[in-house]
């Protein structure tokens, strides 16, 4: 016989919190529609909760907003730290220095698909939520890989004009949006769609560094 269904608003055993529920719901729906495009109701319903309960937790959509772009920091701490320890490795190669950060780089966005979007739509939308994004978690990841990056372009490892812009160049190609894989697969039937992050991240290795 078929479990009934909890009542709306109330968390069975195997579920997530009321809280940490919205959080998740916040965090897909900001990244998909961006902050003007998201409303409390739509994070409630995606959430399988009651709208009141955003208020009891956060407080508003505001409120909301900062709690969901405060995950994501948290998310992108551990990369951020991996792209610095690596950057500053002086036992590795120029080439292998890079050729890690390309790697994990992938492997980031692959386990946290949310984030290209959400930084995304906050730098479309500009203000103070796009300022909070750039000072706090792009800007670091930059400084985080810069003194690799400009040390490849130093030697002619890599050929760019700037850095920064670089490492704009090298974000995008690996952060691919949620339909990657599967588009992948339909261009490239022999690709597993499992593989496609491996195979982006190797392509970007080789077409930066030439096969190294």
């Amino acid at each position: 016989m078929d479990k009934p269904a909890a009542p709306r608003g109330r968390r069975t055993k195997d579920m997530p919190s009321g809280r940490e529920a919205l959080l998740e719901a916040a965090v897909r729906l900001f990244a998909a529609h961006g902050y003007e495009g998201t409303d409390i109701r739509s994070v409630a319903t995606a959430a399988g909760v009651g709208a009141n309960l955003i208020r009891v937790h956060f407080g508003g959509k505001a409120e909301l907003w900062t709690a969901a772009a405060e995950r994501i920091l948290d998310n992108a701490g551990p990369i951020i730290g991996v792209v610095s320890d690596l950057s500053a490795n002086s036992t590795l190669k120029i080439e292998e220095r890079l050729a890690l950060i390309i790697q994990e780089t992938a492997d980031f966005f692959r386990n946290n698909p949310d984030v290209r979007d959400f930084v995304f739509r906050c730098v479309v939308e500009s203000g103070e939520r796009a300022d909070l994004v750039t000072q706090r978690l792009l800007a670091p990841a930059y400084a985080a890989g810069k003194a690799t990056f400009e040390e490849a372009m130093t030697t002619g490892l890599i050929r760019a004009r700037h850095s920064a812009l670089f490492f704009i160049i090298l974000i995008n190609a690996l952060s691919q949006p949620h339909g990657f894989p599967a588009l992948l697969s339909i261009l490239a039937p022999e690709i597993p769609a499992e593989d496609a992050y491996d195979f982006l991240s190797m392509s970007v290795t080789e077409l930066f560094l030439h096969g190294i």
